[in-house]
């Protein structure tokens, strides 16, 4: 066995090596000039089966079918992926060829463990899961989940426990005699600082991510046969939610969180991943594990999950049985990368008046996304639910958790599918780059006709896509984060500051002085520390005003305001303008209707009865009174001054400094 030669130039900036020679991973020999940081274990020097190699590479791959319009090319046997200042990566089933195109030796590495990585081992017949496998006495176990589910930080875990380490996040599988097994990978897992002492923050994965190559403690160099498969989940409960799936679901359980899914056909691959999967779904038994979002509560999870193994908690497989191979397969969006330039911004509309509605315009002749747009605790979720019982105009409320424009347009698994990078390996400025891309690329995908539309009424089938956003429209850089191509327009929703403090306060359980900080904080966001990963992809909120400010100024997408104190004072004027702007149907009486089944008792007895699955853990409900001015008697002097210092130009603006005034001159 030749052991690689490391010498001072093959050095990452923390000083740890890094590997170039030959080396074993996914069961095949590796050959490298290339650092690599990873370090996975040193193989036979033999033919090897796959080279990394520095070379030139081309611009585009001729008669590629572009299923991954922004980063990829791929046709059978070849994909090329771009990544935007950091390399182009040429990759064949025996060689990928790497050209710097100004990134670092960390940064090429990063995309290259991943994303370069999986399309190889489609090419050559592997299955590739977003997944962690460890190893037990009973076989491999898969963790199956989004980014940000938790998959990376529980295999850590179960590793100190004595078990070791065969892949982390880009799980390849192949089919054996006895089911599927899990090939081993790199021995080191990619762990946010977060879920790491700071002693073992040494190596970063890349500049400017508070994120790490940790080495793995046990490492299983043999393929093993997969015993279980548990998919990960977070909900806003206090208890862990334990569920079998059956073999009818598993197998697209695991298509879903396939790992680059979106390459396979254009590879010619999704046959082998189906057959493949089939029978990973007839052997394995498969469990969905939903665990409080917070605490993490990583201790009481890993305990789970071994006892899951030890078959104490063991479900029952299901029906030896999988779906028909053709009976639902993926629609692939299709477009030219993207060379659109940024439209020059017209002079902003001086003020908007309360209560204003947005010119006349036609009605959509397709569908679109239609953005819900709003500060936190500014009634979204209220419109949400009456734009959703308006669409079914049932007998009964529409269930609360299963409103239009939940389908969540910052989530990382959708951004990661769409554009073919990993979120989670991108800085914060490099996100802002895509992210237009990809709302587009969303916005093309639900603006296709869908063969299920056929079936439904009119109403229904010219109804736009509801997209709920509490972002800001322009980002830090002040890049705007959600672009015109195909977008309907937006229905923006603003509620006096005033009360929305003191519901945030509620929804946050923090003290009411905690929450006006946080409004009048330019950096404030969700999801946006550096030192960990969440499910969502970073929401810049800026300040109250500044966001308030954001969407009335821009002119890229039309724009209906509504004021929340002029809905709850006339719903049905409101709410029917609102219907009347996103290209709905008008009809009177199913308007009564949706307004009844949406009012806040109705919507707090559904929450006591089923619970609602937005409301924040820590908090005791999320529908709390439904009325405007409760700030009267919530807020002292000095709070309301705070409020009125920092952002009475835009309540002004919009018709609530007066009554601010009187109050503090009363």
């Amino acid at each position: 066995m030749v052991r690689p030669t490391v010498s001072s130039a093959d050095r990452s900036t923390s000083g740890e090596p890094a590997l170039v020679g030959e080396y074993v991973a996914f069961g095949l020999r590796w050959r490298s000039s290339v650092a690599l940081p990873f370090a996975a274990a040193p193989g036979p020097a033999k033919e090897p089966d796959v080279t990394v190699r520095l070379g030139e590479t081309p611009s585009h791959l001729p008669g590629a079918t572009g299923h991954m319009p922004h980063a990829w090319d791929a046709l059978p046997g070849a994909a090329l992926l771009h990544v935007t200042d950091v390399a182009r990566y040429l990759v064949t089933p025996r060689e990928i060829v790497i050209e710097p195109r100004g990134g670092s030796d960390e940064d090429i590495a990063a995309f290259l463990a991943r994303s370069v990585v999986a399309a190889l081992l489609q090419m050559r017949g592997v299955v590739t899961l977003h997944a962690a496998a460890v190893e037990t006495r009973a076989g491999a176990v898969l963790l199956i989940g989004s980014s940000g589910a938790g998959k990376s930080t529980l295999a850590a875990a179960l590793v100190a426990r004595g078990h070791a380490l065969l892949a982390d996040d880009v799980t390849g599988l192949v089919p054996a005699a006895d089911g599927v097994r899990v090939l081993p990978a790199f021995p080191r897992l990619r762990l946010w600082a977060d879920a790491l002492p700071a002693t073992d923050r040494r190596q970063r994965v890349r500049r400017n991510l508070e994120k790490y190559w940790v080495p793995a403690a046990r490492f299983g160099t043999a393929p093993r046969p997969v015993c279980a498969a548990v998919v990960l989940e977070s909900h806003n409960r206090p208890d862990f939610d334990v569920a079998p799936i059956p073999a009818s679901r598993a197998f697209w359980t695991a298509w879903d969180h396939t790992y680059r899914k979106r390459l396979l056909d254009a590879l010619g691959q999704r046959p082998t991943h189906y057959r493949t999967g089939m029978v990973l779904a007839r052997r394995v038994p498969f469990v969905r594990v939903r665990r409080p979002n917070h605490p993490f509560r990583l201790a009481e999870l890993a305990d789970r999950i071994e006892a899951h193994v030890r078959g104490v908690v063991l479900p029952e497989a299901g029906p030896s049985r999988a779906p028909a191979e053709g009976s639902a397969a993926l629609a692939g969006s299709s477009a030219s990368a993207d060379g659109t330039r940024a439209r020059p911004r017209r002079k902003p509309t001086p003020s908007i008046r309360p209560g204003q509605k947005a010119p006349e315009r036609r009605a959509p002749s397709r569908p679109g996304i239609a953005w819900i747009a709003a500060y936190p605790k500014s009634g979204s979720t209220w419109t949400r639910a009456l734009l959703t019982n308006y669409l079914q105009d049932g007998d009964e409320p529409a269930s609360i958790n299963a409103l239009v424009g939940q389908w969540n347009t910052s989530a990382r698994d959708k951004f990661d599918e769409m554009i073919g990078l990993d979120s989670s390996d991108l800085r914060p400025d490099e996100l802002a780059r895509y992210l237009p891309r990809f709302r587009e690329l969303l916005a093309r995908a639900v603006s296709a006709p869908r063969p299920e539309d056929c079936d439904m009424e009119e109403v229904r089938r010219r109804a736009p896509h509801f997209a709920k956003t509490h972002e800001a429209y322009r980002g830090p850089d002040g890049g705007a984060r959600f672009p015109r191509s195909g977008a309907v327009g937006v229905v923006y929703l603003v509620r006096n500051p005033l009360d929305v403090a003191v519901s945030y306060a509620h929804h946050l359980q923090c003290e009411v002085s905690e929450a006006v900080r946080w409004m009048n904080d330019p950096t404030a966001g969700e999801a946006v520390s550096a030192r960990r990963i969440w499910e969502l992809l970073p929401n810049p909120l800026t300040t109250w005003s500044g966001h308030v400010s954001s969407w009335l100024d821009q002119t890229d997408l039309r724009t209906h305001v509504a004021r929340y104190e002029d809905l709850l004072a006339d719903p049905r004027a409101g709410f029917g303008a609102i219907i009347r702007f996103a290209g709905l149907a008008w009809d009177a009486a199913r308007l009564d209707r949706a307004v009844e089944h949406a009012a806040f008792p109705r919507l707090r007895a559904q929450e006591a009865a089923a619970g609602y699955n937005e409301r924040q853990q820590t908090a005791p409900s999320f529908f709390r009174a439904g009325v405007a001015g409760s700030w009267r008697t919530a807020l002292t002097r000095e709070q309301v001054q705070a409020v009125v210092d920092a952002h009475g130009a835009v309540m002004a603006r919009l018709g609530y400094l007066r009554e601010a005034e009187a109050f503090l001159c009363g």
